[in-house]
């Protein structure tokens, strides 16, 4: 049995049969006759129907598509985990930044104290959710949860860290030392992050266009086909 095949398939489709039907109504096309299936159909009654028969097989081809769509298909994958970590890990530096300099100043205030000196060599920071997954699946095996199963609050922890430099009787050190900090964003911080990922890695990744972007376009295009039905059976006649 081909499941990759029917995929390919069922998204080709669907993406076809929405593009047709957003091309029609762009181009305000007048429904006479259509080709279906390699057969030229002439309309002749009913053709204030037309748009809620296309509708309909839209639909079809929507939900043919969404049953062949790979187990977790709509969630994430590791390229587009990537992309979130990271914007999750950026904004989270952004936002901590002076909390992560406070922390590093703090730090180096008994030295300070003594006439040493410090400078600021960076900040950065990285997400802790996969590793610690990962961790707790080879202790742990199947009993583990999978990275979608766990809650918001355990995926998007953040080890954020300020990198200083100092002196030691007015030498530099040849090491860098850290201030470190455990953070959990709040959801508006982790939306915006996802937010970017998924915007971004609509342009980098395969995962938007596989998987979503043809159940969006089907969306759109049966929404339209509806309301075009709608339009010429009730608001035409309305009027």
């Amino acid at each position: 049995m081909d499941d990759g095949g029917d995929y390919k398939k069922a998204r080709g489709v669907l993406l076809t049969y929405s593009t047709f039907l957003l091309a029609m109504w762009f181009f305000q096309a007048k429904l006479t006759q259509f080709n279906l299936l390699g057969v030229s159909l002439t309309l002749e009654h009913h053709k204030e129907s037309i748009w809620l028969v296309l509708a309909v097989l839209n639909i079809y081809f929507w939900f043919r598509f969404f049953q062949r769509l790979p187990r977790l298909g709509l969630y994430f994958d590791e390229p587009m985990h990537d992309l979130y970590d990271d914007a999750l890990v950026w904004l989270t530096v952004v936002f901590k930044r002076r909390t992560l300099k406070r922390l590093a100043e703090q730090r180096f205030s008994p030295l300070r104290e003594q006439g040493e000196q410090m400078k600021l060599l960076g900040y950065g920071g990285n997400a802790t959710a996969r590793s610690s997954l990962a961790e707790d699946q080879e202790n742990h095996g199947d009993e583990a949860p999978e990275l979608h199963q766990i809650s918001r609050e355990a995926r998007t922890k953040i080890k954020l860290w300020a990198g200083y430099q100092c002196t030691d009787e007015g030498k530099w050190l040849s090491y860098s030392s850290y201030a470190r900090l455990d953070y959990q964003p709040n959801v508006v911080m982790t939306w915006a992050a996802k937010a970017f990922a998924i915007v971004k890695g609509a342009f980098v990744t395969p995962w938007f266009t596989d998987h979503v972007a043809p159940l969006v376009l089907g969306g759109i295009s049966t929404t339209i086909a509806l309301w075009k039905w709608w339009e010429m059976n009730f608001l035409t006649v309305a009027a």
